[in-house]
């Protein structure tokens, strides 16, 4: 360790419960939290592509091999990220609204842009059983990979195909096709509804950590804070976040959490850091657990939740 300050960065593991990763980089590590309105969050985010020349491949696997590109992406152009459990290698995977295709992407090529605003969120509705999310446009046993159940929620992708629609399932954190006869509420005006707590860490979250000095006891991060609603202004957030050991522990007891307030003004679609919060016994600490409890808006309205939801925490592991 050095006698300076030194930084450590890295990714965070998903919350507990049907968190929406809207995707699962560099200096940060991410989180999933959804709004109180659902058990789940029904946002997902856009990217822009940037490559110094060429493309940026779209793939069928997560590896590099000339043999698993099915698309070219160049730079400027926009996807959405549909994060599942599997992501690994650095790759994501997207949907490219140029090619309207899902694939992997190497995200290093990959910069924030804001939040997809242009899918509307529709609803399963079988009679009996489940409708099947599949790998591909076709009835067939073999390709289905997820189910949804009556009530279940969609982002909308793609409905340009006669039969199967292009869809992001946040409750199984999947992305593939669906029987569009089996959706209801198909209406961008009636299916969007305001997050009732907009200011969230979410799957695309960053933040960062350091230690001030070796004979810290302490460890200081912040982290990155997104207002996911398309209207409202927030002005300011609360956020609590606590520690386990390695054996899984809290580290200072059940009652005791530690709480932060951050004045920032976050535009809707927008992400801020929040300020530096600080953690004692940095030596004992393996994991940190974080969520936002509280947001003012612009025109002083106060948006909290009365409980909060398991599946609201993101978590991140130090080592």
């Amino acid at each position: 360790m050095t006698s300076g300050a030194e930084k450590a960065t890295k990714r965070a593991g998903r919350g507990i419960g049907l968190a929406l990763a809207a995707v699962l980089l560099l200096t940060a590590f991410r989180f999933s939290l959804p709004q109180e309105a659902y058990a789940y969050s029904a946002v997902l985010y856009t990217y822009t592509v940037k490559v110094e020349s060429g493309y940026l491949a779209l793939r069928n696997g997560q590896s590099y091999d000339k043999k698993n590109e099915i698309g070219e992406l160049y730079t400027g152009e926009t996807v959405v990220a549909c994060p599942t459990a599997s992501e690994k290698n650095g790759y994501w995977y997207v949907y490219s609204p140029k090619l309207r295709k899902l694939g992997y992407v190497n995200a290093s090529y990959l910069t924030y842009k804001g939040v997809y605003v242009d899918g509307d969120i529709l609803y399963a509705k079988v009679k009996t059983g489940y409708l099947a999310l599949r790998k591909a446009k076709k009835y067939e046993q073999s390709n289905e990979i997820g189910k949804l159940y009556t009530g279940d929620p969609v982002i909308l992708l793609d409905d340009t195909d006669a039969s199967y629609w292009t869809v992001y399932a946040p409750t199984i954190s999947k992305a593939g096709f669906v029987n569009k006869d089996y959706l209801v509420g198909y209406s961008s005006s009636a299916s969007y509804a305001e997050p009732s707590v907009p200011a969230v860490i979410d799957s695309t979250s960053y933040a960062e950590w350091y230690w001030p000095s070796s004979s810290s006891d302490y460890l200081n991060f912040h982290m990155e804070v997104t207002n996911v609603s398309r209207t409202k202004t927030v002005v300011a957030f609360d956020t609590i976040f606590y520690a386990e050991d390695v054996y899984g522990d809290k580290i200072y007891g059940d009652r005791t959490v530690y709480r932060l307030t951050t004045e920032k003004t976050i535009l809707p679609g927008e992400t801020v850091y929040s300020d530096y919060a600080a953690l004692p016994n940095r030596n004992r600490i393996r994991r940190v657990y974080a969520a936002v409890t509280k947001a003012k808006l612009s025109d002083g309205t106060v948006c909290e939740y009365s409980s909060i939801p398991i599946s609201a925490y993101g978590h991140w592991d130090v080592k």
